[in-house]
């Protein structure tokens, strides 16, 4: 008996200590996890990357990483904004060419005269469609003057009083500055305005005929 008992003592030994031993071990384990977790510096613990949610905004997280990598090595032009009153200045010429030659104005090459009409407007500070317009009312672009004298805009001209220009180039000048001097400068702007003075006898056709040559040209 003693010999039997002996040995299930022995065996039963061996099932209680591993019990024993498992919590210390466990408790021993579970603080020396702790303290290196918390010994670590921020600089050796490991950093998390955010998840981004949805594959578009992923695409835009990735992007914006490789303009910063770009950044760093390169410098990246900025480029200075586009006017649109710079776009619409280059389109000018093309307009008024367009529109004497589809008026078959005898203002030839049609390319210069365009280029020569948007340079006095902007000189003077005209709207570029204003004396174009003019001429198509009261010459049919040119087609109707008296001979040599090439004013195609009835400027100065008074039954059989009539001003005579060197060239074409003269006259726009000469109506131009006329224009800012003695009307725009006064703020008689639009064609009704300029009408009353500048040819009064009229009763709302001048402005008319204007206007609609004006609006061609938008």
């Amino acid at each position: 008996m003693t010999v039997r008992f002996q040995v299930w003592h022995d065996i039963e030994m061996r099932r209680v200590i591993p019990l024993f031993l498992w919590y210390p071990l466990t408790i021993i384990a579970l603080v020396l996890t702790i303290f290196f977790y918390y010994s670590l510096t921020p600089e050796t613990q490991p950093k998390k990357t955010p998840q981004v949610a949805g594959a578009y905004d992923n695409i835009l997280n990735q992007s914006s990483m490789t303009l910063a990598v770009f950044a760093k090595t390169e410098q990246i032009p900025i480029l200075p904004p586009i006017e649109s009153s710079l776009i619409a200045a280059d389109a000018r010429p093309k307009i008024i060419q367009t529109f004497l030659e589809k008026h078959q104005c005898p203002m030839e090459p049609t390319e210069n005269y365009a280029k020569r009409y948007v340079a006095i407007a902007d000189k003077y500070n005209l709207d570029f469609r204003l004396i174009p317009a003019i001429s198509m009312q009261e010459s049919n672009c040119c087609k109707k003057i008296p001979g040599g004298s090439n004013n195609c805009w009835g400027y100065g001209i008074y039954g059989d009083q009539v001003v005579v220009f060197n060239s074409y180039e003269a006259g726009i000048e000469t109506v131009a500055e006329t224009l800012a001097r003695n009307y725009t400068s006064k703020g008689l702007m639009e064609p009704d305005e300029i009408m009353r003075k500048y040819t009064p006898q009229s009763k709302g056709s001048w402005a008319a005929g204007v206007l609609h040559f004006m609006y061609e040209m938008k």
